[in-house]
């Protein structure tokens, strides 16, 4: 599938979730304006752009609701959020979820439930401590910002890592896109020693380093995407599939439409 329509997949596929969004209460007062929807409207003034279509995406995807009742309808999903609170990673608005995918028996439908997140750089700020005269490592630097997805109900993560994409648009600077998700580890691990620009002697040393945080990352279904957002808020969508492997054999899975921010330096 080429990037073009990938995007265009994309689009539609949360403009369709947000058919199912139901705002919590209604109000007589009108509502004020957001940042996103002013910035829709002057992007669509200037003709049709890749920020544009990343801003109308996500306007697409929100719902009324930041918070759902009995949103957390496994204790794994708690799992799944402290995982990212303890990697300095802000959770996103709300979790999502696909059906028929997860590979543990005896969950209602099989749902898989999932979180997202997102930190803004520097992150996470790793210093090696056999070479504590080098700076701190990064995945993303100032005026980057890493996505992240974890699911649950995942166990045994299939070869294909595509599938999961993320909508960001920034508020600030009217620049938006979409990026493809990679897996977790290598993603992480490539990112950091990219940007560290280390010889192939001390990159060695800084790899073993980074199993540390390696460790706390979900080894099936996590995904990470460095994206070069710029400085300010920045609005996300994160939606696709994750393909795994159960007992039924290998599944793609579709998880709806999850947005946050981040507040990136």
């Amino acid at each position: 599938m080429s990037r073009r329509i990938s995007r265009v997949a994309g689009a539609v596929a949360l403009s369709c979730a947000a058919l199912l969004a139901v705002p919590a209460t209604a109000t007589a007062d009108p509502a004020p304006a957001d940042p996103l929807s002013t910035a829709v409207a002057n992007l669509q003034g200037q003709g049709a752009s890749t920020a544009l279509s990343a801003a109308e995406a996500i306007a697409a995807s929100r719902t009324g609701v930041a918070e759902t009742t009995d949103a957390n309808p496994l204790a794994a999903l708690d799992a799944a959020n402290k995982i990212l609170s303890d990697l300095g990673i802000t959770p996103f608005f709300y979790p999502t979820a696909s059906i028929n995918c997860a590979a543990i028996p005896g969950i209602p439908l099989g749902i898989a439930p999932a979180v997202a997140g997102a930190a803004g750089g520097p992150w996470p700020n790793i210093k090696i401590p056999l070479l504590p005269q080098l700076p701190a490592l990064n995945a993303v630097e100032k005026g980057e910002t890493m996505f992240a997805f974890v699911p649950a109900g995942v166990v045994d993560d299939s070869a294909n890592k595509s599938g999961m994409q993320v909508a960001w648009f920034n508020v600030n600077t009217l620049k938006g896109g979409f990026a493809d998700m990679g897996g977790a580890t290598t993603t992480f691990v490539d990112s950091v020693l990219s940007n560290a620009n280390l010889d192939p002697f001390v990159a060695e040393i800084a790899r073993t380093a980074l199993n540390s945080v390696v460790a706390q990352l979900p080894a099936a279904g996590a995904r990470l995407a460095p994206v070069e957002t710029g400085s300010g808020t920045v609005l996300a969508a994160i939606f696709g599939n994750v393909t795994h492997n159960t007992a039924e054999g290998e599944k793609t899975c579709f998880f709806f439409p999850t947005v946050g921010l981040a507040n990136v330096g």
